[in-house]
This record gives C-alpha cells, structure tokens and sequence, in this order.
C-alpha cells in the first residue's frame, strides 16, 4: 500500500515536471524565432543598403551577387536581393529597428 502510493506520487511528481519543461521548451522556442526573424530582417535590410550603393553596376552585379551567395541558401536568389533594395529603399534603419509597443525589446526576449 505504501509502496503504490510512493509511486503514484512520484508518477504525479514526473508528469507535472514533464509538464513545465515542455513549456519551458515551447516558450524559449518561440523566443528564439522572434530574435532569429529580427535579424534575419536586419540582415536582408543591410544586404539591399549595400547593393543600392551599387545600382549604377547593372543587372549583372546582381545575378552575379546571387550565383555568388548559392552557399547560403536559396533565399539570397536574384529575385530576393532586388526585394531586399526594395525593402531598404522603401523603409528607413529606425523603422525596422525601432520595437512596437506590443514588443518585447530584445533585453526582455532573452
């Protein structure tokens, strides 16, 4: 009898511990998107600044960017760099950078 209620007490024990490192994973996961999504902006952002410095070089200077980047991926394709010039010269660096009031800043993310 002793024995069955130690286990169901260790059983209640594993099950609410197995419960809270779940949440701890799902909660921490989705922390690390939003920080890894942050800079993956800023990063294509800096990319289209930099090729928009160089708009005078021709078409070429982006298709060559692009054969140029393969190893990274696919998301750095000709057609994706000319949206990042886009994106850089549609918005300015304070406001991609700046937080919403619904965000969390980066300091509280982590």
């Amino acid at each position: 009898m002793i024995k069955e209620q130690e286990n169901e007490v260790i059983e209640k024990d594993y099950f609410h511990d197995l419960q809270e490192i779940k949440e701890a994973i799902r909660t921490n996961q989705n922390k690390a998107m939003v920080v890894v999504n942050s800079a993956m902006i800023m990063t294509y952002y800096e990319i289209g600044t930099i090729i928009n410095k160089r708009k005078t070089w021709g078409s070429k200077y982006i298709k060559n960017l692009a054969n140029d980047l393969k190893e990274y991926g696919k998301g750095y394709s000709e057609r994706n760099l000319q949206r990042m010039v886009f994106f850089s010269k549609t918005f300015k660096k304070y406001e991609i950078c700046a937080p919403s009031w619904g965000t969390n800043s980066l300091e509280n993310i982590i």
